[in-house]
C-alpha cells in the first residue's frame, strides 16, 4: 500500500494489515507536545535549533544595543511589541489557512477551523481525511516555510524597523509552530512504515495507524 492508494476509515480499522499506535484527545494535545519535545528526531531538533539561531541573533542586537545605539530604543521597542503581535495574533488567519490549502492540496473535501482557548490553540482539520506521512508534512510545514519566507523578505529588503519588527515575527511564529513540529515528531517515531491519521469531529480525536509490514 502506497501513498497513491490510501486506505480509508472502514479500512484502517477493519482490516488486520493496519495497526493503531495512538488515539489523541483533543483535550490533551498539549500534554502530546509537551512529551514529544523530550523525544529528539530530527522534526524537534530542527524546530530548536532554528529558533535558538533566531533568539540568539535577537538578543545579540538587543545586547548590542545597549552599548552601541544601532536602533533608537523607542524604534527597538515598538518593533519587539509589533513583531510579537504580528507572528502571534495577525498570522492565525493566514497560518490556519494554509493548513487548509494544504489539506485540499492533498485531496481533503470539508475543512473545518477552530481553536481552544483553554490549550491556546488554533486548528484546522478535515473531518473524515486519511492524510498519509506525505500528506501531513505538507499539511504541517506549509505555514511555517511560506509565512516564515514573508517574514525573511523583509528582513533581506525592508528598512530598520521593518527587518526588526519581521525578525521578532519570526520567532514568535515559528515558536507557535511547535504543534506542527510535534506530530511530524511524533511520525518520525515510525520511520520506514507507512502511517495514516484521521480526525473524527465527533469524538474530538485523531487515529493514527501504521500499516504492518507482511
Amino acid at each position: 500500500m502506497t501513498e497513491n492508494k490510501k486506505p480509508g476509515i472502514e479500512q484502517l480499522r477493519d482490516d488486520k494489515t493496519y495497526c493503531l499506535v495512538r488515539t489523541l484527545k483533543h483535550d490533551e494535545i498539549v500534554e502530546f507536545v509537551t512529551a514529544e519535545l523530550k523525544k529528539f528526531r530530527w522534526p524537534i531538533v530542527t524546530f530548536y535549533i532554528f529558533n535558538s539561531v533566531l533568539l540568539l541573533i535577537i538578543t545579540a542586537i538587543t545586547a548590542a544595543n545597549v552599548f552601541h545605539e544601532v536602533i533608537p530604543w523607542r524604534a527597538h521597542l515598538t518593533g519587539l511589541l509589533a513583531g510579537t503581535a504580528a507572528g502571534i495574533l495577525f498570522v492565525i488567519p493566514f497560518h490556519e489557512g494554509l493548513h487548509g490549502l494544504a489539506y485540499r492540496i492533498a485531496g481533503a473535501g470539508k475543512i473545518r477551523y477552530g481553536m481552544d482557548l483553554r490549550q491556546m490553540l488554533f486548528y484546522a482539520s478535515a473531518p473524515g481525511f486519511v492524510a498519509g506521512r506525505n500528506d501531513f508534512m505538507i499539511v504541517a510545514f506549509l505555514p511555517f516555510i511560506v509565512i516564515n519566507l514573508f517574514f525573511f523578505a523583509f528582513i533581506i529588503t525592508g528598512q530598520q524597523f521593518m527587518q526588526w519588527a519581521s525578525l521578532v515575527a519570526m520567532l514568535m511564529h515559528s515558536t507557535m509552530c511547535i504543534g506542527d513540529f510535534a506530530m511530524i515528531n511524533f511520525m518520525a517515531g515510525f520511520s520506514g512504515k507507512d502511517i495514516y491519521t484521521y480526525d473524527d469531529p465527533g469524538s474530538e480525536t485523531s487515529y493514527f495507524y501504521i500499516r504492518n509490514r507482511v
